[in-house]
């Protein structure tokens, strides 16, 4: 899907997500497997640890598991991670693993994307797609009764507006530092309250 660069910045590309990293969904929770399987317990991550931005990890829960699908599914710092379902307006959201612990897999409701190049930056790929990407996830996600959901197929379709390797390192720089600053002055405002008492 690479368009090439009509109404972008030279040197930038539009790709979809497939073409920039392998995915997979996780583990299925309850799964039926032969009695001679042997499982080993496994901590591993629900959507309720995956948010827009950053990673709730205050409950981390384990699961039983075969070697096999523990070392196949096993996260690597750089991995971003994404929501299937949930709420229509949490579709895709997600954040970067970065080997926050030592062992660690996903469930079947998040999908992990392991980039396929080393100079393509985990953290833009992740910041564009919890908001340039939004719009993709909500056209093009399903909806049940209470749930929406996107398809990994969905997913890689997802499509990125992908600037050369330094342009990518000085967006995700600068977003950094406002990010800093607007932490900062939110830090500042909650201090006042206890001041005016």
């Amino acid at each position: 899907m690479n368009i090439g660069g009509e109404g972008l910045p030279p040197g930038w590309s539009l790709v979809s997500l497939g073409e920039l990293a392998d995915i997979v969904s996780g583990i299925t929770k309850g799964q039926k497997r032969g009695k001679e399987t042997e499982l080993r317990p496994v901590q591993y991550l629900r959507v309720a640890n995956v948010q827009r931005g950053y990673l709730d990890l205050g409950e981390i829960r384990t699961i039983e598991a075969p070697e096999e699908e523990i070392q196949k599914l096993r996260l690597r710092p750089g991995d971003i991670l994404f929501t299937e379902g949930g709420d229509r307006d949490k579709l895709g959201r997600g954040w970067i693993w970065n080997g926050e612990l030592s062992e660690c897999i996903h469930q079947n409701h998040i999908f992990r994307a392991r980039l396929l190049a080393d100079e393509i930056q985990p953290i833009y790929l992740s910041l564009y797609a919890n908001q340039e990407g939004q719009q993709h996830f909500l056209s093009s996600g399903k909806q049940t009764t209470n749930l929406a959901s996107i398809s990994m197929t969905k997913l890689r379709d997802l499509p990125i507006k992908l600037p050369p390797a330094n342009e990518q390192r000085r967006i995700v720089a600068k977003i950094e530092t406002l990010q800093e600053r607007s932490r900062k002055a939110r830090a500042a405002l909650e201090a006042i309250p206890p001041l005016l008492e």
